[in-house]
C-alpha cells in the first residue's frame, strides 16, 4: 500500500527557482533608475518585504489575483523605494511580466527526475503555492504538466500559507478524505511545514543543500 494518496509540492525554491535570482533581476531593474544598492542590499530588502507581506498583518486575509498582484507591488515599493513615484507602476509592471516568462525560470535537476519517478509509482502529484494565475504556464513550459494532476495557488485557494486555511481548503479541493494522507513537501518551514502538519497533513522539509535533495527526501516512498 502507498504511503499517501497525493505528494504536494511547493513551488518556488522546491521545484524552481528564477535564473538571474529574484535580487540581481530587482538590482538590474533598480539600477535603470539611479539605483547604488549592491544585490546583497537589495536581497535582504526583498527578504524583509516578504516576510512582511506574507507573514504580517495580512496574514489572515483572504485573497485572489487582485490581492496578490497588489501584495507585489507593496514588496517591489519597499524593495525598491528609490523609483520616482511617476516611474514606479511601469517599472512594477516590467517585473511583474518578466517573472511571468518561463525564461526567467529554471527546475532544479533533481524535480523531473522525481517527480516522474512518483507519478510512475501511482501517487497524484500537486504543486500547492503562495503564486497567481502566472504559475500554470509556467508549470506548463517548464515541462512539469503531464506529471501534475492539481495546482493549487493561493490567489485561487483563496488564503496564501501559512494561513491553515490555505491547507483545509486545498484538502477540499484534493478531495482528501483523510488529511494524513496527503504529504507536502517544500522549502520553507513555517508555511511548508508546520501550516500543513497543523492542518493535519502530513510534510517534510526540503533543504537544498546538495543536487539529488528532492531525490534523497523522497527516496522511501
Amino acid at each position: 500500500m502507498m504511503h499517501f494518496d497525493w505528494i504536494v509540492f511547493d513551488s518556488t525554491g522546491t521545484l524552481m527557482h528564477p535564473e538571474p535570482d529574484a535580487a540581481a533581476v530587482y538590482h538590474q531593474f533598480g539600477s535603470r533608475h539611479g539605483l547604488e544598492s549592491t544585490i546583497e542590499e537589495i536581497r535582504q530588502r526583498l527578504k524583509q518585504a516578504m516576510t512582511r507581506h506574507f507573514l504580517g498583518e495580512t496574514i489572515n486575509h483572504a485573497t485572489d489575483d487582485a490581492n496578490e498582484e497588489q501584495r507585489w507591488r507593496r514588496i517591489v515599493a519597499d524593495t525598491l523605494p528609490e523609483i520616482a513615484a511617476g516611474e514606479f507602476e511601469s517599472t512594477f509592471r516590467e517585473l511583474w511580466e518578466s517573472f511571468a516568462r518561463p525564461s526567467a525560470w529554471r527546475l532544479f535537476d533533481d524535480v523531473l527526475p522525481t517527480v516522474k519517478r512518483l507519478k510512475d509509482g501511482g501517487y497524484k502529484i500537486a504543486i500547492a503555492s503562495n503564486f497567481d494565475e502566472r504559475l500554470p504556464p509556467l508549470v506548463d513550459a517548464l515541462g512539469l504538466a503531464p506529471f501534475v494532476d492539481e495546482i493549487l495557488i493561493s490567489s485561487r485557494v483563496g488564503f496564501s500559507k501559512p494561513n491553515i486555511r490555505f491547507y483545509h481548503l486545498a484538502a477540499k479541493r484534493l478531495d482528501a478524505t483523510n488529511t494524513q494522507r496527503l504529504l507536502m513537501i517544500g522549502d520553507t518551514y513555517a508555511g511548508d511545514v508546520e501550516a500543513a502538519r497543523q492542518s493535519g497533513w502530513q510534510a517534510r522539509h526540503l533543504v537544498r543543500d546538495r543536487d539529488d535533495a528532492m531525490i534523497a527526501l523522497t527516496a522511501d516512498l
